[in-house]
C-alpha cells in the first residue's frame, strides 16, 4: 500500500478495498471479510485483540483503515455463494437453500489445523523452500524477538520464525557440489551417502545463507563454508559428495534449531 501510494498514487487513490488472499468477495455480501488469522499478516493487527492499529494503517494513508477488509471470528460466516458461482460449479440446492462461506483464513493458520495444532503448547515444523515452526499460545509475541506476531484461526495466537534457507539451500548444493562419475545424484542418493558421514562433517561447518536471510534480518549474507583444511579438502572437489550434502543439512538444522 505505501509503495503504490507512493510510486501509482492514482492507482491507488481509486483503490477501494485492500484484500488478503482469501478475504471472500464473490459471495452475496456486500462487506469483504477476513479473519484475524490472514489479517495478521498485514503487520497492522493489534498484537492482543482481532482489530487493526489505525495508527499503523494512517501511515500508509489517512483513509487506508477503512479500505481493510471487516474482520470476522473464526465461526463466523462471510457470505454466502453467489448465484453467479453457483452457476460455474454447477451447484444445485434443493430448494435454493444459501450455502454459507467460511471466513477462511491464511496458509500457515490452515496448515496448523490441518496438523491438529489447535490447542495451546502444540506446534508445526515446516520444511519447503522456506522453513517454519509455529505453535499456538494463549499470550500475544513479546515485542522485539524474531518471532512474528501471527494469529492462528481458532481465536488464538500463533507465533512464527521462518527461515529462508532451508530445501532451496539444498537443491543447489546438490546440483553443483554433489555428483559422481555416474552423473548427478538425487536427494535420495545423496542423503544415503550422508547418512555414513559423521556428526561434523570431518570439520567441514556450512552456513546457507545463500540466497541472505530474514531470521535473522540478514538480507546481503553470503553462504560460507568454515573448517577447510588439507585433509578434508577433497570433500569440494566432488570426491566425496556425501560429505558436502550432510555439511549443508547440518548447516540448515543448526539454523532451524537456533
Amino acid at each position: 500500500g505505501y509503495d503504490m501510494k507512493e510510486e501509482e498514487c492514482e492507482s491507488e487513490d481509486a483503490i477501494k478495498s485492500y484484500l488478503p488472499s482469501v478475504s471472500h468477495i464473490d459471495t452475496t455480501s456486500v462487506i469483504p471479510t477476513t479473519d484475524a488469522g490472514d489479517a495478521s499478516g498485514t503487520g497492522l493487527l493489534h498484537p492482543q485483540n482481532p482489530e487493526y492499529v489505525k495508527e499503523l494503517a494512517d501511515i500508509i494513508d489517512d483513509n487506508f483503515e477503512s479500505c481493510l477488509p471487516k474482520i470476522l471470528s473464526p465461526n463466523d460466516i462471510s457470505g454466502y455463494l453467489s448465484s453467479h458461482w453457483k452457476e460455474i460449479l454447477g451447484v444445485n440446492v434443493e430448494g435454493e437453500k444459501p450455502i454459507p462461506i467460511s471466513v477462511g483464513t491464511g496458509d500457515n493458520m490452515a496448515s496448523a489445523m490441518g496438523c491438529k495444532c489447535t490447542e495451546s503448547g502444540s506446534a508445526v515444523l515446516s520444511l519447503g523452500t522456506s522453513g517454519t515452526i509455529f505453535g499456538v499460545s494463549e499470550t500475544p509475541v513479546t515485542t522485539g524477538t524474531p518471532v512474528a506476531p501471527f494469529n492462528d484461526a481458532t481465536g488464538r495466537h500463533l507465533p512464527l520464525v521462518c527461515v529462508m534457507s532451508c530445501t532451496g539451500v539444498l537443491n543447489s548444493v546438490l546440483e553443483h557440489w554433489c555428483s559422481t562419475s555416474n552423473g548427478k545424484l538425487s536427494h535420495s542418493e545423496a542423503t544415503k551417502l550422508a547418512e555414513d558421514v559423521p556428526p561434523g562433517c570431518h570439520g567441514l561447518s556450512f552456513l546457507p545463507y545463500l540466497g541472505g536471510e530474514r531470521t535473522p534480518d540478514w538480507p546481503h549474507a553470503f553462504g560460507a563454508l568454515l573448517g577447510v583444511s588439507p585433509q578434508n579438502m577433497d570433500c569440494m572437489a566432488g570426491g566425496k559428495p556425501g560429505v558436502m550434502y550432510r555439511c549443508a543439512l547440518e548447516g540448515i538444522t543448526y539454523l532451524m534449531a537456533e
